[in-house]
């Protein structure tokens, strides 16, 4: 064997194309026999070659790849033996992704320049100590075995700790399988500065502390729960800030804990603190109540006292218990069961689902029952109940964090939560809240899982004995990058740490299968829904303390550049966050199934063109259309949850139909009643539709059709010019999916030549932080409620259509005596990427056709939006069909700053105001319309009274129309909106 020993001869990428690399491969192959002054000149020629190349990777793909290590050649061998050359590279190599073809066009790649007595050569290409077909995931393998030393070994298959009663099956889901994650940084104590901080900088709006959240929370959890998935997060979830906890020790307010009935000895459990001093843990001052099943079933009872009315998360704690046992919620929507086995997850706090409650305390309407299987001889046990994430209580140096629970770092929560301080949180003894805070995240996975799984000080500590399927951690980056370029996706996992394995024998590349399907998918998706030619950077193999600590899969994604302009374009945009979410959720989904060795499918996407007409006088119909999947064949809807609300209540459990639609019978009048649509299929549930909202009216006044036209979500306005750019909210702030929880302030510094100092003087994209521990409302689909609400109190009965579904003629606008057209912040937008379009098009030809027949036949119609005149196009005849259509034309946009407006109308003194704040009640309005009459035909009849623009337009000739230039939804109190309303039909109507 003639042995080159070519070491460490670095190799580089030579823009996308392999020649100049083989060639110089080939070159060191053919000097084998050449003596130590020629070989000492071969290294000189060869790194002055190497030298002159920019590209920093090698890659044989079609992706925007771009890892930022050099791929090295460490050693060149040819076996006489079995006349086979071997090529050992780098870890660099190791960390690019690859596929069977890639493998062989690697290898053809090579041959093509060998002369012809080599081409048919084999040739064995190895990285970081594997051979490189070992690198290709096992989910891509279909030529190559399967490696099962990577797969989930059968001790640690599935297992339900929470399992929600549903009426349907998820059989190809994530039924029965752990997933422990979380969301980033957060609100920590830095004894340097004897101040609670960020650990990152707020940059254009936005801060990475918090970020990673508002993907985690509305997003990634959810999804993974609709799939059937137990999701624990090493952060709080619940941005309630309120907390009512209910326990036998002690009880927040007048909350009150019912015993059962028979009981055995006491054993440590939870006690209330309303402030934990030093390492306390909270689960190991108070009692658990132990107990024994009977012929009767034992029932312990939690009934909670709430200080308003809201959402609050619902978690349970218990000490160990010997099988499952029923947690049944009563919330204002109904009750909700929830099967939790007591053998795992016992001693911290276990998630259940989140609920709408009503103030105060009503054992009839709001409680926890906790109900244990009827039987001899097996124990159980009753903790505490808490409803709220609440606010942060760990002290620090004599001082609280300030912030509510969900944006304290995950160190402060796993302390709440019951997790060992010298194993799990105080790894520094108090000293150094930063690292307790990273370290933490990966020793509670092995605290969750317990031994052979234990934390790295003692691996054989007992721990709470759940099944951890994979561990993920969320993250954004840091970097910035010329000409609008995009920094892109980094994954980083750990195979090198003490060992290569796992405690039960599950080889650590199965963490590296993990990385690559998760970051393929964001990148796949990505630039098919952007089409933007997003950077795919490398999958390092680091020890990332994230990255190593955890005894399962582990993957750290580093989605994008927080300090990027170009990146944050996106991170700030909410669809972007939610087709990253589910790129996230499938990747996990098909690496989970495939660990089992069981299919898997794709839960579908949220219905739409719902439609909702009165069949009786006591029934309606609603009806909904599918949505097909474009990325994602499995994702078909087989079946449909149909869930209610009455008032202002929370929704139902749902019912389970076969076809998109239902007629639903009994409604009382003098109602308003909800209802929301999501698609089932077997890998679970999607998420819910828009709400439609439905009233009859004692003796009503005539039927009116709420078209929802709200449809819009969206990032804030971005500028952009050579030297000056970021982030203009005071333009346009956006409008958030559901709620916004990651916004720190309007940026301040618009200089891309301002450099970072610090985190308290970033530079270029630095922010204010005023709005940054502010929940604010977004689209939550659900202001057809608002309208309703008013029209109802004016004698009306309505129902609601989507606007797609009136587009399509599915709703008959001639049985309605009046369409009210709720337009909200909807505007048309553009996507980040290139040639992508959000159509959020108020005017659309469909729409203005079906509506001028309307009209035509004499009908009324009420208009409001944010952006009503904005959005008339700029083509003259469209302006003046839509003029003689609605009766009015645009004058100014960002009418006013306040949003106070009267009536000008001489029979009237009506006065009111539309909401301009950040709050959780109504969405701000930035940009409100000034609109005039189109025509004589038309008159103001609303001014703003901050400079007396017009606000409001009343038109009549064939037809009556009435516009306001700003969503009638964001009308401050319910009192004023159903008097604006009676201004409304009073005018359409006389």
């Amino acid at each position: 064997m003639k042995n080159l020993n070519l070491t460490k001869y670095e190799i580089l990428k030579v823009n996308k194309k392999m020649t100049k690399f083989l060639l110089i491969l080939f070159t060191i192959l053919i000097y084998t026999s050449a003596n130590a002054q020629q070989k000492e000149s071969l290294k000189e020629q060869l790194n002055k070659v190497l030298k002159q190349k920019n590209s920093t990777a090698f890659y044989v793909g079609n992706e925007n790849y771009l890892n930022g290590k050099r791929v090295a050649l460490d050693t060149a061998y040819f076996s006489q033996g079995n006349d086979t050359l071997y090529l050992y590279f780098n870890k660099a190599l190791a960390e690019m992704p690859f596929r069977e073809n890639s493998l062989s066009h690697v290898h053809d790649s090579i041959r093509n320049v060998l002369p012809d007595s080599l081409k048919e050569i084999p040739l064995k290409i190895w990285a970081n100590q594997l051979p490189l077909q070992e690198l290709v995931p096992n989910y891509y393998r279909n030529n190559i075995s399967v490696d099962r030393n990577r797969l989930t070994p059968v001790s640690r298959k599935r297992k339900n700790v929470v399992q929600k009663v549903r009426p349907y099956s998820i059989s190809e889901g994530l039924d029965g399988a752990n997933i422990a994650l979380w969301n980033s940084h957060g609100w920590y104590y830095e004894p340097a500065r004897d101040r609670w901080e960020w650990q990152r900088a707020r940059l254009f709006t936005n801060l990475e502390d918090i970020s990673p959240s508002s993907f985690v929370i509305p997003f990634i959890i959810p999804m993974l729960e609709n799939a059937g998935a137990n999701v624990f997060n090493a952060r709080e979830r619940d941005w309630q800030i309120h907390e009512v906890v209910v326990d036998n020790d002690k009880s927040t307010g007048k909350s009150k804990f019912k015993k059962p009935r028979k009981r055995n000895a006491d054993e440590n459990g939870f006690a209330y603190t309303e402030l934990i001093q030093g390492i306390t843990n909270p689960f190991q001052e108070g009692t658990a109540v132990r107990f024994e099943s009977r012929n009767k079933s034992n029932v312990a009872t939690y009934i909670p006292d709430f200080p308003e009315a809201g959402d609050y998360g619902v978690y349970v704690s218990y000490a160990k218990g010997d099988g499952p046992v029923t947690y049944r919620v009563t919330h204002s929507g109904g009750v909700s069961d929830f099967l939790v086995d007591q053998r795992m997850g016992y001693g911290t706090w276990i998630y259940l689902d989140k609920f709408y409650f009503n103030a105060g305390k009503d054992k009839k309407a709001a409680k926890v029952e906790l109900i244990v299987p009827e039987g001899e001889g097996k124990h159980f046990s009753a903790d505490a109940v808490r409803f709220g994430g609440g606010m942060g209580n760990i002290v620090r140096n004599g001082k609280a964090g300030g912030l509510a629970r969900f944006y304290e770092g995950a160190r402060y929560n796993l302390q709440y939560s019951g997790a060992p301080d010298t194993l799990v949180w105080n790894l520094f003894n108090g000293k150094d809240d930063y690292k307790d805070d990273y370290m933490s995240r990966g020793e509670w996975v092995d605290w969750l899982m317990g031994a052979p799984f234990g934390p790295t000080k003692n691996r054989m500590a007992p721990g709470l004995e759940i099944p951890i399927d994979l561990a993920f951690a969320f993250h954004t980056d840091a970097g910035i990058l010329p000409d609008n370029q995009i920094v892109g996706t980094l994954g980083i996992y750990s195979t090198d740490r003490d060992t290569s394995v796992f405690p039960d024998g599950q080889s650590k590349y199965a963490s590296r299968d993990l990385t690559d399907l998760i970051q393929t998918q964001i990148v796949s998706d990505i630039n098919a829904v952007y089409k933007s030619n997003w950077t795919r950077r490398g999958m390092w193999n680091s020890q990332y303390s994230e990255a190593y600590r955890p005894q399962v899969p582990t993957m750290l994604l580093e989605l994008l550049s927080h300090q990027n302009l170009e990146d944050a374009k996106y991170v700030l945009n909410p669809k972007f966050r939610f087709d990253v979410s589910r790129a996230i959720y499938k990747g996990m989904l098909r690496f989970i199934t495939l660990q089992n060795e069981q299919d898997y499918v794709v839960q579908p996407l949220p219905v739409d063109h719902l439609n909702a007409l009165f069949t009786d006088v006591n029934a309606v119909k609603l009806a909904w259309q599918p949505v097909t999947d474009e990325l994602e064949p499995t994702a078909v809807p087989e079946k449909y949850m149909v869930y209610k609300r009455i008032g202002d209540n929370g929704f139902d459990n749902g019912t389970l139909v076969d076809k998109p639609e239902i007629t639903l019978t009994d409604l009382e009048p003098g109602k308003v009643y909800g209802f929301r649509v999501t698609a089932v299929n077997a890998g679970g549930e999607s998420f819910p539709s828009e709400t439609v909202a439905v009233g009859m009216a004692e003796s009503s006044k005539g039927e009116v059709l709420i078209v929802n036209g709200f449809d819009r979500i969206d990032g804030p306005a971005i500028f952009e010019t050579e030297s000056l750019a970021g982030v203009w909210r005071f333009l346009d702030h956006g409008v958030a999916y559901g709620y916004e929880m990651s916004t720190t302030g309007d940026q301040y510094d618009f200089e891309r030549k301002s450099n970072w100092l610090d985190d308290d003087s970033p530079g270029f994209g630095a922010s204010y932080a005023d709005l940054e521990t502010t929940i604010f409302r977004g689209n939550t689909f659900d202001f057809s409620l608002v309208h309703g609400k008013s029209l109802l109190a004016n004698g009306y009965s309505f129902v609601t259509s989507s606007d797609e579904a009136v587009e399509e003629g599915l709703a008959d606008l001639e049985t309605y005596k009046l369409i009210d057209l709720l337009y909200g912040e909807e505007k048309q937008t553009f996507l980040p990427g290139k040639d992508s379009v959000a159509n959020f098009e108020i005017y659309t030809d469909k729409m203005i056709n079906v509506l001028s027949e309307y009209a035509e036949n004499g009908g009324k119609i009420f208009m409001s939006g944010a952006y009503v005149g904005t959005e008339v196009p700029k083509d003259k005849a469209q302006k003046g069909r839509i003029g003689n259509l609605f009766g009015f034309k645009w004058r100014t946009n960002h009418a006013v700053k306040g949003g106070q407006f009267y009536s000008v109308n001489s029979n009237s003194n009506f006065t009111g105001a539309f909401n301009t704040d950040y709050t959780l009640e109504q969405y701000p309005v930035e940009a409100p319309d000034g609109i005039e009459a189109f025509d004589a035909n038309g008159k103001t009849i609303f001014r703003y009274t901050e400079n007396g623009i017009s606000a409001g337009v009343y038109y009549e000739n064939k037809h009556k129309s009435l516009v306001l230039g700003f969503p009638f939804e964001s009308v401050k109190g319910q009192n004023e909106r159903d008097a604006l309303m009676r201004e409304i039909l009073k005018m359409l109507e006389e």
